[in-house]
């Protein structure tokens, strides 16, 4: 059971941490040029990989056997969930790196991950695919989402416990 001295003498240790590492104004400006970079980066591997989904799209419905193409479909729909991946991470990690809470949120990296997660299930090939790398595919789920849940309930708790202690 959490009370409200337990999370507030948690939120206390990290605002010091916090202070002591990231308080720097180099760091600062350190962090905001690569928040700069990634995006530009980011941005970049959208387009392209857009592009790369456009033409795959294209190659698929103008080809002679569009219809039974499920390879081809696989591929065009990878390339959606690349640029979806990457659109996601622009979203949800870069913003709260430029926040003023300088530590990348542990919630949207988790996020990012079953994306990337969920874009591998989709494009396994089930029939070439041994059971064990199966297994470890499962594993990975469930762990990364055993995670986010444990982080969110945390969180949870904590907000209740300290709005209610007010």
């Amino acid at each position: 059971m959490h009370t409200v001295d337990d999370c507030e003498s948690v939120l206390l240790q990290e605002d010091d941490l916090k202070r002591l590492i990231f308080g720097t104004k180099g760091y600062n400006w350190f962090e905001k040029a690569v928040v700069a970079v990634l995006t530009v980066l980011v941005s970049i591997s959208v387009i392209l990989t857009l592009g790369h989904a456009g033409q795959a799209l294209y190659e698929v419905a103008f080809s002679e056997n569009h219809l039974i193409n499920h390879e081809g479909f696989i591929k065009v729909f990878a390339s959606f969930m690349t640029v979806l991946i990457a659109l996601e991470f622009n979203h949800t990690v870069l913003p709260d790196i430029t926040t003023k809470t300088p530590l990348v949120k542990v919630r949207a990296v988790l996020l990012v991950a079953l994306l990337a997660l969920a874009r591998k299930v989709v494009l396994v090939d089930f029939k070439q695919v041994e059971y064990t790398s199966m297994i470890g595919l499962a594993v990975l789920i469930i762990s990364v989402s055993g995670a986010y849940w444990a982080l969110q309930r945390e969180e949870d708790l904590c907000r209740v416990v300290v709005k209610d202690g007010e």
